[in-house]
């Protein structure tokens, strides 16, 4: 689950339905006359990302964001604190009745860069959100 700071601790997205986490290596050209016809790459950056989608929730809810609360840390523009992982409190029996724990497994700061909200006849509204990493992304 994808979990974001309200202030004061790690609350998830409501209603999720498929989480993303997504690391990558940036690479740079290092090729010299000495390696012939092979290519060479030298490791240049590394950059990470986490998606979530989830359905669409009108109710006003505490224990999760929703798209309203969501898009008020979009409007923000600001880095926010993120975690990625399984809720320490995880049960087959459903959402706790305080909410799901955040288990801290991967965090960092990251700038939301895409939130949808869409629908189709005869469908659930979904909403989308991006977060692409600002800095290094942690492992507890």
């Amino acid at each position: 689950m994808v979990f974001i700071s309200n202030g004061t601790s790690l609350i998830p997205v409501a209603l999720s339905t498929n989480c993303t986490i997504s690391m990558n290596t940036e690479t740079s050209d290092s090729k010299t006359k000495d390696d012939g016809v092979w290519g060479a790459q030298e490791i240049s950056g590394l950059t990470w990302e986490i998606s979530n989608e989830s359905l669409h929730t009108v109710e006003t809810r505490t224990i999760d964001w929703t798209f309203d609360a969501l898009f008020e840390k979009y409007k923000a523009a600001e880095p926010v604190n993120v975690c990625f992982g399984v809720p320490s409190n995880d049960t087959t029996e459903g959402l706790p009745e305080a909410g799901w724990t955040s288990p801290g497994t991967y965090t960092g700061k990251a700038l939301i860069t895409s939130l949808e909200l869409s629908g189709s006849v005869g469908d659930n509204a979904t909403v989308t959100v991006s977060m692409t990493g600002v800095g290094e992304l942690e492992k507890a």
